[in-house]
């Protein structure tokens, strides 16, 4: 209040010394120092730079300012660290340091009458300067549609005070909350496009040091993909760190076909918690999904087609079809269809190559599907933990439309990888399988750790598969070009498949096929061990395994066998 005093007695005697320039000429000069002085100290409170060809218009709103400032950053107070670097040490990722962790536009600081304008207001200011993270206090914050990065922009949130996204009390306390589907059973039911939100980035082809940092995110997934991804694509350095994502889903297209109930609804089975495609550099670690699912709703006199014929069947009882949360995958990282032969070469098929990619540390629960999904040159999956649900009954197809066979696949993996020289190490994984329609058949899946010829897959040029503990086997699956795998220290202490608990097979259904310097080594399995490239090779070898509960080893001649212990020793090519 004093300063405004004398800023307004300071006005008056320039406005007299107009009429007495002489008398009031002291005066005068000392009300125009403390006026500019005062300019200087607002100025330079609110991070406000004045350059010699620009001036201030008094009109322009605090946001409009901000984008316009040479100085990155808002007023307010916002942690300005590598949070990467802070877990794992400066070097750990390296490219981690092309974000501007230190240009940090508070939320706060761009006030407007919805947070969705908020945030587009932050986005655009820290693109304008070349990017910068958008900061998120502590507290909840209620989305009303999609959010959209931009390029060199970060979403983050408050520092958790619980850092290990695998423990039990991990809950940032930055909540991004999205809307809820409200199933109604009658009519045409609630329109698919009041919920199901994402969080996007602007421009998939190109922008890069983007990401998800430290935040708790309800009834949104994150995805920065595309169908129409192209080899060409430069977007890189992209970061999903500290995130705990649930109720993710899509609606499955398909549903409802015209002989449903027009309010019928579906969990789309491709769907993921996290989907990324990049040229390069992409860190998914710390994060926890699915462990608070809360929008699961049962769906009565839900209609789908026989397994035979074209009559139909209406399932009374709810939980028959129930709309769940947690049937899709969790991680999906650089996937891609397959093409019309296996990609065994970067240069042919890039996208299958990509380096600078890891996921780890993450906690992941799932009912369908695969956890972990991913592929690359270099790729590596370490330290995650991934959890399922035991006693699965599924009574209507993954399609949502019709029952299901006996032969139904709901994948039910915990890792399925593809790509070269692939580090799998150190995770925890259950995987459970789906009983059809209530009887006692499984359906067919409920692989640990998979790579298969089909499906994405790749030929299989180096990888460590080491130290991960679960209780699904191993398998390179009819892959036709196998070379520089080591199988090492896993612990596979119950199978819930009949498949030997290590499976690695060069020979696909169509053809006979040799691999080359294959090693298993050191593994405790409940059960057996296959190894089989019926056209031979190199220095592959079986050894020092142990099994706790009996089972064969069974190879193709030329595989040297020894010190293995509790298992059943097959002759050779039996």
């Amino acid at each position: 209040m004093p300063t405004f005093h004398i800023k307004l007695n300071c006005i008056a005697i320039i406005q007299q010394a107009r009429q007495n320039p002489i008398k009031n000429s002291f005066l005068t000069r000392f009300c125009q120092f403390l006026l500019t002085a005062g300019i200087i100290i607002f100025l330079n409170s609110c991070n406000f730079q004045i350059s010699p060809n620009k001036t201030i218009n008094s009109q322009t709103s605090p946001i409009q300012t901000i984008t316009q400032s040479s100085k990155c950053g808002s007023p307010s107070n916002a942690p300005q660290d590598n949070p990467v670097a802070a877990k794992y040490g400066e070097n750990a990722f390296p490219w981690t340091k092309n974000i501007k962790w230190n240009c940090v536009y508070n939320i706060k600081d761009f006030p407007a009458s919805t947070i969705d304008a908020s945030f587009n207001a932050a986005r655009d200011a820290a693109s304008a300067n070349g990017g910068g993270v958008v900061y998120f206090p502590a507290g909840t914050y209620n989305f009303a549609d999609n959010i959209y990065l931009k390029d060199g922009v970060v979403i983050r949130g408050d520092t958790p005070a619980v850092n290990d996204a695998k423990s039990n009390s991990y809950n940032p306390s930055t909540k991004l909350v999205f809307p809820q589907y409200k199933p109604s059973f009658s009519s045409s039911g609630t329109p698919n496009n009041t919920a199901f939100k994402k969080i996007l980035t602007t421009n998939l082809n190109k922008d890069s040091n983007i990401g998800v940092v430290n935040v708790d995110i309800n009834r949104a997934a994150i995805d920065f993909s595309s169908p129409e991804y192209s080899d060409k694509n430069t977007n890189q350095n992209i970061i999903v760190f500290g995130v705990r994502s649930n109720n993710v889903a899509t609606p499955e297209p398909r549903v409802p076909e015209s002989f449903q109930n027009p309010w019928q609804r579906f969990s789309h089975r491709f769907a993921a918690n996290i989907q990324i495609q990049a040229f390069a550099n992409v860190l998914i670690s710390n994060n926890r999904l699915n462990d608070a699912v809360t929008d699961n709703f049962n769906q009565p006199n839900y209609i789908v087609k026989q397994l035979r014929g074209n009559s139909t069947v209406t399932y009374a009882e709810g939980e028959k079809a129930k709309f769940n949360y947690t049937d899709h995958y969790g991680i999906s990282l650089n996937r891609f269809s397959s093409p019309k032969e296996l990609p065994n070469d970067p240069n042919r098929f890039p996208n299958f190559f990509r380096k600078g990619l890891v996921i780890q540390d993450n906690w992941v629960y799932h009912t369908m599907r695969v956890a972990i999904h991913a592929t690359g040159d270099g790729l590596i999956i370490r330290n995650n933990q991934v959890t399922d649900e035991k006693n699965k009954q599924a009574w209507i197809d993954p399609t949502g439309t019709k029952q299901p066979q006996n032969a139904a696949t709901f994948e039910n993996r915990a890792i399925d990888w593809s790509g070269w020289n692939v580090i799998i190490d150190g995770n925890d994984y259950e995987v459970y399988r789906h009983k059809i329609a209530g009887g006692n058949y499984e359906s067919i899946d409920g692989e640990g750790i998979l790579i298969q010829e089909c499906c994405g897959g790749t030929s299989v040029n180096g990888v460590k598969i080491s130290n991960n503990t679960g209780n699904s086997y191993i398998g390179i699956y009819k892959v036709p070009q196998v070379k520089n795998v080591l199988i090492a220290g896993n612990k596979i202490l119950t199978n819930i498949t009949n498949t030997p608990a290590i499976y690695v097979d060069a020979d696909t259904n169509g053809s006979k096929n040799k691999m080359d310097n294959v090693k298993i080594q050191n593994n405790t399995l409940s059960n057996g061990i296959l190894a089989r490239a019926s056209n031979g090779g190199v220095d592959n070898f079986i050894e020092g395994n142990r099994s706790n509960n009996g089972g064969d080893i069974s190879y193709s001649c030329g595989i040297k066998v020894e010190k293995n212990v509790g298992f059943a020793i097959k002759q050779c090519g039996t």
